[in-house]
């Protein structure tokens, strides 16, 4: 098989877990194969079966290789996760040089490699610049300064969580790997510039999850995460008419809308219930159901946005976002405008007006996609700034595995003389 040098993805969720694999392209990635397959052992933003989670993510990765052929996944590997573990904290960083020096693309890695030392910072984001104590730029690069002020987004994990999901990615060949936000990814793969200058909230609506990321001038100043989902309205509809799962599925996303007074009062659907009965049920029942389940959690989310808009008095948004697999519920942005009471549209990579990926356009229009999109996006603006890992023992094993973790940060090579050895292993778990 051939080598190819590029990022995998994996964005790990409580329904699916959505994975791409992209070569880099002239301005941005090209992805050359994505997948999708149901996720096993993660619930409510935890770990709570790992071998059944890495079963799935195997499978994920399984589907990537398979459209690939011929060629193999190694590269670095970026993983987002919807766990309630992340934060975010704004700091300064700053540099002196011992004469004016033109600023390079390295030295901004460098600010970043030097603001995540510690354990519990996953990631750096630079969002600001001031240039000799006086000029407040947006981007340094090849400007001349002896000192230089940076205003950065510290992205913050506790240690244990970080090395649970970092461990299920252990006996793979990728050559190194980064935990990615999960809020800071769906922003990015679904907001406008204009929208993340102006003031926005971007919501991510999951299967059990909530995330609410708000920002102002360019950068991420908030951050909440609710144990809501699309899994409560499936809940009531499957209880209040008496059907499975799938079906209450089925009823919400294709046969109902939460601007029920949109739909007619006579309008019916057929439905199978738990007894393999057929019946026919109004359409405008089902979405009045659906309607009070989704107005209460949004309800509650506009609490955590109220408490967002308490610690920062400047904030004013020009309005929210919602993306996730709840994006695509039917009259979800008129009811949020409505709650929020601003402007909500549904977020999609090609809402973002974003021209950095290509290659997987039949679902760029899908709002579930916004954080696998997002994750690319992320790196092509910031750059990787990862955990290098040396495994030195094969994968056949997830309960018995041992392996050592050196962490680095860019720039750093990992150099390896068995490659072929872990390929190997690679391939043997495809089979």
């Amino acid at each position: 098989m051939a080598k190819v040098g590029g990022i995998t993805v994996v964005d790990i969720g409580s329904y699916n877990i959505k994975a791409a694999f992209g070569e880099r392209a002239a301005d941005g990635f090209k992805i050359l194969s994505y997948s999708t397959v149901k996720s096993n052992g993660f619930y409510g933003g935890q770990i709570i079966d790992a071998v059944g989670l890495k079963a799935s993510i195997g499978e994920a990765l399984g589907e990537l290789q398979t459209q690939l052929m011929k060629k193999s996944l190694i590269g670095h590997l970026a993983v987002t996760a919807s766990e309630n573990l992340f934060s975010l904290e704004l700091s300064k960083v700053n540099k002196d040089f011992p004469r004016p020096e033109v600023i390079s693309n390295a030295q901004i890695q460098e600010i970043r490699s030097e603001a995540v030392k510690s354990q519990d910072t996953v990631d750096v984001i630079p969002v600001r610049y001031i240039l000799d104590g006086e000029r407040k730029v947006i981007n340094p690069i090849s400007m001349t300064t002896s000192k230089i002020s940076t205003d950065v987004v510290r992205v913050k994990m506790d240690q244990l969580p970080k090395n649970e999901l970092m461990n299920l990615f252990q006996g793979y060949p990728f050559d190194s790997i980064n935990i990615m936000h999960p809020g800071l990814v769906a922003s990015e793969g679904v907001l406008t510039e204009n929208e993340k200058n102006r003031g926005i909230i971007c919501l991510d609506f999951g299967y059990s999850t909530f995330k609410l990321t708000a920002y102002m001038d360019g950068m991420p100043i908030g951050y909440k995460f609710m144990p809501l989902g699309i899994e409560k309205i499936v809940k009531d509809i499957a209880t209040i008419f008496k059907v499975s799962y799938s079906e209450a599925e089925r009823l919400i996303f294709y046969h109902s809308n939460l601007d029920y007074e949109k739909i007619n009062e006579n309008e019916m659907v057929e439905m199978v219930d738990f007894s393999k009965t057929k019946k026919n049920v109004k359409k405008r029942s089902i979405s009045m159901a659906a309607y009070a389940r989704a107005k209460e959690m949004l309800s509650l989310s506009r609490r955590s946005l109220n408490e967002i808009m308490n610690a920062n008095p400047s904030f004013n948004p020009i309005g929210i976002v919602i993306t996730g697999g709840g994006a695509s519920i039917p009259g979800i942005s008129p009811v949020a405008g409505t709650i929020f009471n601003m402007v909500a549209r549904s977020g999609t990579y090609v809402s973002s007006n974003n021209v950095i990926v290509t290659g997987a356009e039949d679902i760029m229009g899908v709002p579930v996609y916004g954080p696998l999109f997002g994750a690319y996006i992320y790196t092509y603006k910031y750059g990787k700034l990862e955990t290098v890992k040396i495994n030195t023992s094969t994968a056949s094993s997830p309960a018995s595995q041992e392996s050592k973790t050196v962490e680095g940060t860019v720039g750093e090579k990992k150099e390896s003389n068995d490659s072929l050895k872990k390929l190997w292993d690679f391939l043997k778990k495809l089979v």
